[in-house]
């Protein structure tokens, strides 16, 4: 079935002729390993303007999802700005593999000029990638899962993400305690990394005890679920981490319906508009928060160094911090408006 799908999109995109400078690759090989997002203009100058009018498409996760609906927004954004026809599509869901590489496939067949790309996994758009690859068309990956072959991943480094929601926990509580751990979509590289970072730097604190991890899919409900059962056989909890906001809003719901949410502390991941105000009421405690605004701008940018012969390195390291109650403030120029 994957070779099928490969020769079908292949051949869509064989004829494209991206516009790229001639002579020159989209795939740039020999660069450092990656080059942090702030450090790009002083390397390589500023985005070049193209010298026609460009179509690029992104083929992204789902809308339901507030992040997504960031990045894509941004992404259209700056597109705009350049002149450039950007078509976004969305799987339905998280889990919707097949429906998204079907999606990448028919935007592959209208013969883009550059393929955005926020992939359900690190394997299920990797015919899209390969046949574009063939047809010197770049490929930018955009968070989530980094794709064998792809021009560039643009992401915040997933691990750091888990080792700084243990930081926090041991900021918050120095004494020690026992926690828990919402995770992702078993599929997902970003979980399972978020997941690698939290129980590493967890080693460092001798006195905070992962007691339970249960998987939440990246669905709040799910979440809210996991969490409930969890609090039963421990009710001594300080602290849940979920590898997404989403769920972590799900995970208060179901403290706040224990009379817990005044002692549990919820930490989330990715910044949405929706657990900020929750960590702005009281709520939520934290979210260690990605910037997809940064990461759809970036996206386009980074599209048009490479057709512009520009040597990009393999990972853009985009930015990310910790957002309490009294950061929100600190980071506001890099977050969606409320």
């Amino acid at each position: 079935m994957k070779l099928i799908v490969y020769a079908a999109t292949g051949v869509a995109l064989a004829s494209t002729g991206a516009w790229a400078a001639p002579g020159c690759s989209t795939y740039p090989t020999g660069t450092p390993d990656q080059i942090g997002s702030d450090d790009l203009n002083t390397r390589f100058g500023a985005v070049p303007k193209p010298s026609r009018p460009l179509h690029f498409a992104y083929v992204t996760k789902t809308l339901i999802n507030e992040f997504w609906q960031d990045a894509a927004a941004s992404a259209k954004q700056e597109a705009a700005r350049f002149g450039i026809t950007l078509d976004i599509q969305a799987a339905k869901d998280e889990a919707s593999m097949i429906e998204q590489l079907n999606l990448a496939q028919t935007v592959a067949s209208q013969k883009p000029d550059a393929l955005l790309l926020s992939p359900e996994s690190d394997s299920n758009l990797a015919p899209v990638v390969e046949a574009a690859r063939e047809a010197n068309v770049p490929t930018v990956i955009i968070d989530d899962a980094r794709t064998k072959g792809a021009s560039v991943y643009i992401g915040t480094d997933q691990v750091s993400i888990g080792a700084d929601a243990a930081d926090y926990f041991h900021k918050i509580d120095p004494k020690g305690g026992n926690l828990a751990q919402i995770e992702g979509a078993a599929g997902s590289p970003n979980a399972r990394l978020r997941m690698q970072g939290f129980t590493s730097r967890l080693g460092a604190y001798p006195n905070l005890h992962l007691v339970a991890s249960q998987p939440g899919n990246w669905d709040r409900l799910t979440s809210m679920n996991a969490a409930a059962n969890i609090v039963r056989q421990h009710p001594e909890l300080v602290g849940i981490y979920a590898n997404n906001d989403g769920m972590a809003l799900g995970v208060y719901e179901a403290m706040a319906n224990a009379d817990l949410a005044t002692k549990v502390a919820v930490v989330g991941t990715d910044g949405i508009r929706e657990a900020r105000r929750s960590i702005k009421s009281g709520e939520m405690s934290a979210t260690v928060a990605e910037f997809p605004l940064v990461e759809g701008k970036l996206g386009v940018d980074i599209a048009l160094r490479l057709l512009a012969c520009q040597a990009i390195p393999p990972w853009v390291v985009s930015p990310h911090a910790v957002l309490t109650k009294v950061s929100l403030a600190q980071h506001a120029s890099a977050q969606a408006g409320e």
